[in-house]
């Protein structure tokens, strides 16, 4: 369903919020409508709930009416909870009488066969006409308002929080709430979406954006045609202070001829997912267990001041295995002061390393004495080097003792605890392993709203993405409007296949749009060679050039540092062999040598979610190797390039690295931003710039290639001239 932002809010408030429930199918016997109807029930709905059942006049010890059309009053949602031919007939009903919401629990639609699909044309008619959850879904519950329209189980204890859940699977819904009631989170709405007939997931995160009492909105995420409607939504959340997550299954192709280009091999569908979601401050999860560990942390997590770590233990072994992770997820920990090492080195035993991650060595904690444990708590909250503190410490009740309670976690973790409050400075903390954690630990970290993230990778990596995503600029990089923004003329997705540009004419097409490229001039000749030579000054490049040629140094295809005009001919003689055997219409071409700064990689394509993509990373012969790419809807401005570039592992460089000049950066985002432009154009599917040449003063583009939908206007320019017999 497209709508309008403020009418996809309007619809999902009817659908989320009635004052008045029909369920049809309403029975006594085990199975939907009867866990519906106990739903409502066990949620005290205060409205008006109506059971539709035409074979018992009672249901569950109240009225059944045979049909809507017998019901006292029209009701505003209509669960309809029968097989999939009843369901299209009731809504259809429903919208008929004036309803305004409808929740559609049955399968078989347009995932099941020739007959799925025309009841789903028929159901998405009617959705036209009514706010429509479904089908193939467990439908919604809506903790704030007292409302279950919903077949799974209810979250345990069903107490309203600041969480809401929207999932393209209602089993996985169930395993998440389920797993988060041992955590103790709480959940606002839990919305199942299934087949989005009628209303999407963009509609349910417009109107979560705008909910008063909503904190954080954790997306399961299964398919999703118009990425940038997604993004945009979400965008929304953000924008509101929202925190959102997203788990992500499955993967799609990218669209056009990418596959044909360096980027069609680097970026597929997911990577560039991953990226984009990051660029724009969204969290994301690789697997259900960080997918609760970020739900968790950002429900109990304020927002951070700061991003340097420090972290308490009592285990040197620990100590090791946290200092790995922290690295190698990005964890950025906190130098300690000079002052508190020496104080932590007066407080522990002479043999505690003084180090972050500090191992306490638990001193006196098992005999009951925290004296210790305390005073090194206090000092690294204390120490100005720190913005957050993680306490880790095994939860489980492994460590059940007389009274079936962990005592050592708690003394551990109130050490901590306290400190942090006093330093007003978040505190999380990390259980190494899942399992079964200890009802005292649990309790007394869920009264302090003390997030406890289980596993050692999952509570790193979930903190490690929560920082980063703070880091995030709130502004919003171009190409990521408003979900209800009209679509851009390079919307619609371009044709399949397509026609790959010589490096010739790419780079001609990338100079008419302001793009700087390296001057460059085809040679026919030796004498062609040596004239351009002398006009760029040496030395020079030799290269072959034609459509199709993507690896010339494997073909043995470039001569690099010609110093005169012998060693042009003699190149041109060579190269001259290589093109005759590399296929019709491959020359040569001459450009000036370009020395010094950085090689960077700049990609773009036409996905199938997103639509106009750009890369940018670390580019010339590492490109493989390394595969250090950012994406970013294009088109960028020149800020979203820059914000862009940040998030490479290839900024280090462009910064100056060991005392090397630093990049223009002004001119490479202007660069950056131009070249966005071209792959924002209806008729390309994919290009690649590699290199691009970031000098510290300028930049060069070496070499391109464009693909497009047609031969872009000029693919056979100067063939005549490559066609004439060598001299």
């Amino acid at each position: 369903m497209s709508n309008s932002a403020e009418s996809s809010r309007e619809l999902v408030s009817a659908l989320l919020q009635p004052r008045s429930v029909a369920v049809v199918g309403a029975s006594d016997r085990i199975g939907v409508g009867q866990r519906v109807v106990a739903n409502l029930r066990a949620l005290d709905f205060g409205g008006e709930l109506f059971l539709i059942n035409p074979n018992r006049p009672r249901v569950a010890d109240m009225p059944a009416y045979p049909s809507l059309a017998d019901l006292p009053a029209v009701p505003d949602l209509v669960v309809a909870a029968v097989n999939r031919e009843a369901t299209v007939r009731e809504v259809a009903e429903a919208s008929r009488l004036g309803c305004r919401a409808a929740v559609v629990l049955a399968a078989g639609f347009g995932e099941a066969g020739d007959r799925g699909r025309e009841l789903d044309a028929e159901l998405r008619g009617v959705a036209r006409e009514i706010a429509l959850l479904g089908p193939n879904c467990l439908g919604f519950v809506n903790l704030i308002d007292g409302v279950a329209a919903y077949s799974g189980p209810l979250m345990e204890p069903p107490e309203p929080g600041t969480v809401a859940l929207v999932s393209q699977s209602g089993a996985l819904a169930c395993v998440f709430t389920g797993a988060a009631a041992e955590r103790g989170m709480r959940f606002s709405h839990v919305i199942t979406t299934g087949n989005q007939v009628g209303l999407g997931f963009v509609d349910y995160l417009r109107y979560l954006a705008r909910h008063p009492d909503v904190d954080v909105i954790a997306c399961y995420v299964e398919g999703f045609s118009d990425g940038r409607a997604l993004l945009g939504a979400m965008r929304e959340a953000v924008d509101a202070g929202k925190r959102v997550i997203v788990l992500k299954a499955g993967r799609s192709r990218a669209g056009g001829a990418a596959a044909s280009t360096h980027t069609g091999t680097l970026a597929g569908s997911a990577a560039i997912q991953l990226s984009v979601w990051r660029q724009h401050g969204i969290l994301v999860a690789t697997d259900p267990e960080e997918f609760l560990a970020l739900i968790e942390l950002c429900s109990r997590t304020p927002a951070l001041t700061g991003s340097r770590v420090g972290i308490l233990t009592i285990s040197g072994g620990e100590r090791l295995l946290i200092a790995d992770a922290a690295e190698e997820l990005g964890v950025p920990l906190a130098r300690f002061g000079d002052a508190t090492a020496e104080r932590l080195a007066a407080a522990l035993p002479a043999y505690a390393s003084i180090a972050n991650p500090l191992d306490t060595t638990g001193a006196g904690v098992v005999d009951g004495n925290t004296d210790a444990q305390r005073r090194a708590a206090i000092l690294v909250t204390e120490d100005p080097n720190v913005d957050v503190v993680v306490a880790c410490q095994d939860a489980k009740n492994g460590w059940i003792q007389e009274a079936h309670s962990s005592r050592l976690f708690r003394d551990c973790v109130a050490a901590a605890a306290d400190a942090a409050t006093a330093a007003a400075k978040p505190l999380m903390v990390i259980s190494p392993t899942t399992g079964d954690v200890d009802a005292e630990a649990r309790e007394y970290l869920r009264q302090r709203e003390i997030p406890l993230l289980m596993g050692l990778r999952p509570g790193l990596g979930a903190l490690a993405q929560l920082i980063r995503a703070q880091a995030t600029g709130r502004g919003q990089p171009a190409g990521a409007g408003p979900a209800d923004e009209p679509a851009p003329a390079w919307a619609s997705p371009a044709p399949r296949g397509g026609v790959a540009l010589s490096g010739e004419v790419s780079l001609a097409r990338l100079a008419e749009h302001g793009v700087p490229v390296c001057p460059t001039r085809p040679a026919a000749s030796a004498a062609e060679a040596v004239g351009a030579a002398d006009e760029f000054g040496y030395p020079v490049v030799l290269k072959i050039d034609g459509q199709g040629i993507q690896h010339r140094s494997e073909l043995g295809g470039v001569r690099t540092g010609l110093d005169s005009a012998a060693a042009v001919r003699a190149a041109w003689r060579d190269l001259a062999g290589v093109a005759a055997s590399a296929g019709p219409g491959t020359g040569v071409l001459v450009q000036p040598m370009i020395t010094g700064g950085v090689e960077l990689f700049v990609g773009g394509l036409r996905d199938e979610q997103f639509g106009p993509v750009i890369l940018v990373g670390s580019g010339g012969v590492l490109l493989e190797f390394v595969q250090d790419t950012a994406a970013g809807l294009a088109p960028l401005d020149d800020a979203a390039a820059l914000s862009l570039i940040a998030s490479t592992r290839a900024h280090r460089l462009l910064r100056g690295f060991r005392g090397g000049p630093a990049a223009d950066m002004e001119r490479l985002a202007s660069a950056l931003a131009a070249i966005s432009r071209v792959a924002a154009q209806p008729d390309v599917v994919a290009l690649d710039v590699n290199p691009l040449i970031a000098l510290p003063a300028g930049v060069a583009v070496v070499d391109a290639k464009v693909v497009t939908a047609g031969d872009g206007g000029g693919a056979a320019r100067g063939d005549a001239a490559r066609d004439r017999e060598p001299t």
